[in-house]
């Protein structure tokens, strides 16, 4: 899924290593705001940090067993969405996302 329409300037695409630097400087500024439902952003401290946590959810999305995608507003990153591990054994999956602090109360 390289992209999918969500409505007019809203998409998800596939979490890529090409959204590392937006992705870490979304959660560097958003740190304060995240930390209560984000148990591990404190060990994201570089970029390099970020670009780990891409590649685990590609990994993890080659071998079926999840799914991460940046929200993007027009052009911008606001946020994650995804399927965090998928049991196909027991058919059930854990679906989590986060938005930035900006991005939120908007429907």
């Amino acid at each position: 899924m390289p992209s999918f329409a969500i409505c007019p300037g809203l998409t998800m695409d596939t979490l890529e290593l090409r959204h590392a630097d937006d992705l870490f400087q979304l959660t560097d500024r958003n740190r304060g705001y995240l930390r209560r439902w984000l148990p591990w952003l404190d060990s994201i401290r570089v970029v390099e940090d970020t670009r780990g946590f891409i590649r685990t959810t590609l990994a993890q999305s080659r071998d079926n067993h999840g799914f991460q995608a940046a929200i993007v507003s027009r052009g911008r990153l606001v946020g994650v969405i995804g399927h965090h591990k998928i049991d196909w054994r027991n058919r059930a999956t854990a679906i989590g996302y986060w938005l930035c602090e900006g991005f939120q109360g908007q429907g």
